[in-house]
């Protein structure tokens, strides 16, 4: 890991577990730092440089309005709403302990109440954080 990531982060002994910085929609950046306080950084755009992105933007967490969401309501692409927060759990969807027809039910709609209901154990909640996206757009927010 960069001096750079380190101090600005705060990654290292002691520091931040797991750090999310988005530049921009394509530019995304992830340093997860493991135990050992081994960090990986994956930057799916290939133009975005970990230095500049740290240091030179204002984190920006990309934002979908439903009609958005709405477009992913398939087995192959599969985003679900809960709390105002989006999820892409295309990946989940054969995993779910529930099953597959739970996570489809809601696919491309909000399944907030859904997954309140279920009394979802804190592990569900970290798994389900594995998958968020970005946003609900202030105009669609329940908690505007």
């Amino acid at each position: 890991m960069t001096e750079v990531a380190r101090r600005d982060l705060g990654v290292g002994p002691g520091g931040v577990r797991n750090v999310a910085v988005w530049a921009s929609y394509s530019d995304f950046v992830q340093l997860t730092t493991d135990s050992n306080s081994m960090a990986v950084a994956a930057v799916v755009s290939p133009s975005a440089h970990l230095q500049t992105t740290v240091t030179h933007r204002s984190p920006r967490v990309p934002e979908f309005s439903k009609d958005e969401v709405a477009d992913h309501c398939e087995i192959h692409s599969c985003w679900i709403i809960v709390c105002d927060k989006v999820y892409d759990v295309t990946n989940f969807t054969r995993e779910h302990p529930g099953g597959l027809d739970v996570i489809m039910e809601y696919a491309g709609r909000d399944a907030t109440v859904a997954f309140m209901d279920k009394g979802h154990s804190k592990d569900a909640w970290i798994v389900l954080s594995g998958y968020y996206i970005g946003e609900l757009v202030k105009k669609d927010r329940i908690n505007k």
